[in-house]
């Protein structure tokens, strides 16, 4: 299985979605993307202002399906359900900076908000999470990104790209944002978590180059390729009707 998270830098979606062509992706998360045309068991949508929201992308034989929405939930951490040969939640993640629970704090909320989930289901959680372990002074102690890697360490669930480079958070060597478009502003902000069980089973961690995706936009896609172990734990019951979108 093959899962990419991209933030596209705005764009229309079939022009950007075709950017990720060359990475095969099974399952992509894509920030900062238009609404597609159509919505379907391979395309799903969520956001206030259609040029500009979240999207999950499947190919055959994967389908993803929204979950029910928590509310009090801070923008934009999705639940769904993706079935396929291997079947689990995926949380959709691109989150803001212009609400209360800003950046990391919303990751870290819908976590423990969604705690029965991560505790029942084998779960990947994956996005422009907007955080890194360098930034930790300017959140609360137990809303940080180091607080949140422990919540998700709590849940049996590693970084994929850290378990493969043995890099610890805040010392990564490879980058997937650059502020304001520049290669010596380098960051690791986005992120691809899922259950430690399948580490073992990572064939592959990319992170795009700064020159081949840099007219394109500021983040590099974060490609992570893994022979997961089949569930083994109890499914959701799948909505038969879409969750609103906005």
């Amino acid at each position: 299985m093959r899962i990419v998270t991209w933030n596209a830098c705005k764009g229309q979606f079939d022009r950007k979605i075709q950017l990720l062509d060359r990475l095969n992706a099974d399952i992509a998360v894509v920030q900062e993307i238009a609404s597609p045309m159509v919505r379907s068991g391979q395309v799903q949508w969520f956001g206030d202002n259609v040029n500009q929201g979240l999207a999950v992308v499947a190919r055959e034989p994967y389908r993803v399906t929204a979950l029910p929405q928590h509310e009090g939930t801070p923008k934009f951490v999705i639940p769904l359900w993706v079935d396929g040969p291997v079947s689990f939640v995926l949380f959709a993640v691109w989150t803001l900076g212009q609400q209360p629970m800003r950046y990391v704090r919303a990751a870290s909320t819908a976590i423990d908000i969604y705690k029965s989930i991560f505790t029942d289901h084998h779960v990947v959680m994956l996005g422009d999470f907007n955080s890194n372990s360098i930034w930790d002074k300017h959140h609360p102690s137990d809303l940080n990104h180091s607080s949140m890697v422990k919540r998700l360490q709590s849940h049996e669930m590693v970084s994929a790209y850290h378990y493969v480079r043995d890099e610890a958070h805040g010392q990564e060597t490879e980058h997937t944002f650059y502020l304001h478009w520049n290669e010596d502003k380098p960051y690791h902000i986005d992120y691809c978590f899922l259950p430690e069980k399948w580490a073992h089973g990572i064939t592959n961690v990319e992170v795009g180059s700064f020159a081949a995706w840099q007219s394109n936009s500021d983040h590099r896609p974060l490609l992570v390729e893994v022979e997961p172990m089949s569930n083994t734990l109890s499914k959701l019951t799948v909505p038969t009707k879409e969750v609103p979108t906005a």
